[in-house]
């Protein structure tokens, strides 16, 4: 069974969490915790749309992968930062869109760790993807394909994509999500394919995220927003975050189970519970959540800009727990653009016009 890169980044990278199923109003403890003072910025990196996070590796050593839409053009862009120095700039072959793109580290097919890079193409609201193996000098690049599956009207966006590649998943199973038709909260799993087609995933049809009841929660107004955290008995559980569809401000979740022996399971869609809304958190765009601990202690972070303004608020939920919003302190930690979140690492996008990417260390 091949499982996916990140299930060996959990000890490299500062990854891997682990927290107990939480209710929609589970109590608040009060944060202890906060933020680096520096926030650096990536040099030469600009954008007007929120950047993707994700881990990156060679030759078994780690580091942080940035993808991003250009700030003056729809060209989707990448740079890695590696042994503390930066690598040149990379651009897409044939990426191209107005919102930003969503990436995820994976073990390929093959066994090479690789780039899963999607996002929403510029002329139409059509999800594509690509694979970049990663190699001692570039990542090589396959061409975009489409995630949609034929006569699938419903695996359409207007907003950017999401994307979690599950910890227990044989075969690095992958799950995209994005706003369907109708605000819809939706996803797809794929699955990599073998032979000439290893770079490559299949998928199934979309499905809306929802339970059995209350479906017209499960509809989002922006990007949602996925994470997984890993229990002490090593099964774990996947979540997804919204931001609530019209005018609604508040941010809900729900979750699924991804089993230690058997993972997300053969079937083609996965039973979703729904959790209600995370104490107190609001926000006018999409946002962000990631997995924190070493050692799969949790908690589970959770960023994203406040219900006005330009301040940027984080919560936990550890143990069942969801502790009270605070404020990113430091630098440079304001924004008019949704964040983006890996492990302890947040990015954000200046909101002035200058569009540099600005990179958060979290203390917890």
């Amino acid at each position: 069974m091949r499982l996916p890169k990140s299930r060996l980044v959990t000890v490299a990278a500062v990854a891997g969490t682990a927290c107990a199923l939480a209710a929609g109003g589970a109590a608040l403890a009060n944060p202890t915790t906060g933020w680096t003072k520096s926030a650096p910025a990536i040099p030469h990196v600009f954008t007007n749309a929120t950047p993707a996070l994700a881990s990156y590796e060679l030759n078994n050593q780690f580091g942080t992968f940035v993808a991003w839409k250009g700030q003056r053009d729809n060209n989707i862009m990448y740079r890695a930062r590696y042994h503390g120095k930066w690598t040149a700039i990379g651009t897409l072959p044939g990426a191209h869109s107005s919102l930003g793109p969503a990436a995820a580290l994976y073990t390929d097919a093959r066994g090479k760790p690789a780039e899963f890079v999607t996002w929403r193409a510029l002329h139409t609201n059509t999800i594509f993807y690509a694979t970049g193996e990663i190699g001692a000098k570039k990542i090589f690049w396959t061409k975009p394909r489409s995630i949609a599956v034929k006569g699938d009207k419903l695996a359409f966006s207007d907003t950017g994509p999401a994307v979690l590649f599950p910890l227990n998943a044989p075969n690095a199973r992958v799950i995209v999500a994005w706003r369907g038709p109708g605000h819809h909260v939706r996803y797809e799993l794929g699955t990599p394919g073998t032979g000439k087609n290893a770079r490559l995933f299949s998928f199934t049809s979309s499905a809306w995220i929802s339970g059995n009841t209350s479906l017209s929660k499960t509809t989002t107004s922006t990007t949602p927003a996925l994470a997984e955290v890993i229990g002490s008995n090593g099964n774990g559980t996947i979540y997804v975050f919204w931001k609530a569809d019209g005018s609604g401000k508040a941010i809900s979740y729900a979750s699924t189970t991804d089993s230690k022996t058997t993972g997300l399971g053969g079937g083609k869609y996965l039973p979703w519970t729904l959790l209600g809304g995370v104490p107190h958190a609001s926000s006018t765009s999409g946002p962000a959540a990631s997995d924190t601990s070493v050692h799969g202690t949790g908690p589970l972070l959770l960023v994203y800009k406040g219900p006005g303004g330009e301040n940027i608020r984080w919560q936990t939920l550890s143990g069942g727990v969801w502790s009270g919003y605070s404020f990113v302190n430091g630098h440079d930690n304001k924004t008019t653009i949704s964040p983006a979140l890996l492990n302890k690492t947040m990015a954000t996008v200046s909101p002035t016009s200058s569009g540099a990417i600005f990179l958060h260390g979290f203390l917890g």
